[in-house]
């Protein structure tokens, strides 16, 4: 059995998805992808250099925006193209999303307090990127099926990015929102958050980006951060699956219900990277 693909059942929250609208008990997500210059265009640069300013950034501005949550700032992998830094970030709330961005410069003179250090530091940063960034989603966070990192990894990890399409509860025989949440939970409760190669988990949902709804049902992208490569290429689960139902026949019965309910696990691969886990909040 797929992992990656039963990991969704964990994570679907239907009180959201069904009513179609923002819950504010959740969080938002902001996806950007922002874009390296290559080293041989840099004037007086290196990998070192670009690793030590990058940090340093990293350092003195997360910790002083207060309403950033949390944030992913990942890699090239097996995704995209060697230049690209996708950045996932976290909030209560849009509205603390904006107002961070908007102070921007105040934080940075919080950070670098003499101009000249300031001025300095950023002449060295800025050069190595492109100047440009794509916005490419802003997302609902899931707080009913999230998996936070129980501690801080001081190696990068790997992190995957699937979407998948809940069906419409129609297409579903003798289906209901209320088996789906009791089933979906279910599922966390014992597979998910017992699964220790799992580092962090978040489901993300329709919000402010794409569309949702009708016949082609609901898109939801799954977020699974692992501590190696191996572990994320790892679909082998059934242990976890045998000690939560450890009747064959029950543990059956329970995949039966659960899986038409996602489509019996059509997805679409988005990404594969490496977590900046010294440039991430």
């Amino acid at each position: 059995m797929i992992k990656r693909i039963v990991i969704l059942c964990i994570s679907i929250s239907v009180s959201g998805i069904l009513q179609a609208q923002y819950n504010p008990d959740n969080h938002v997500v902001t996806i950007s992808k922002y874009y390296l210059k290559a080293m041989s265009d840099i004037e007086d640069g290196s990998r070192e250099e670009r690793t030590e300013v990058f940090e340093e950034e990293a350092k003195k501005m997360n910790p002083l925006k207060e309403k950033l949550i949390s944030s992913m700032v990942l890699g090239h992998y097996w995704s995209g193209t060697s230049n690209e830094v996708v950045e996932l970030n976290e909030w209560a709330s849009i509205a603390d999303a904006d107002e961070t961005i908007k102070a921007t410069g105040e934080t940075r003179k919080k950070a670098w307090r003499k101009d000249e250090d300031r001025e300095e530091f950023m002449a060295k940063f800025k050069k190595y990127w492109v100047g440009k960034h794509t916005d490419l989603q802003i997302l609902e966070l899931n707080m009913n099926r999230l998996k936070r990192s129980s501690r801080k990894h001081k190696d990068d990890t790997f992190v995957t990015v699937v979407e998948y399409t809940l069906v419409p509860i129609s297409d579903v025989e003798d289906g209901s929102a209320e088996e789906r949440e009791e089933l979906l939970q279910t599922h966390f409760d014992n597979i998910v958050k017992k699964d220790d190669t799992i580092i962090s988990y978040m489901q993300l949902q329709h919000y402010w980006s794409g569309s949702a709804g009708g016949p082609e049902g609901w898109p939801i992208i799954v977020i699974t951060e692992y501590a190696s490569i191996e572990d994320a290429l790892n679909e082998d689960n059934s242990d976890l699956w045998e000690a939560a139902w450890p009747d064959e026949e029950e543990r059956k019965a329970f995949g039966e219900k659960l899986f038409p309910y996602w489509g019996y696990g059509k997805h679409k691969d988005i990404g594969l990277h490496t977590k900046k886990v010294n440039l991430s909040k």
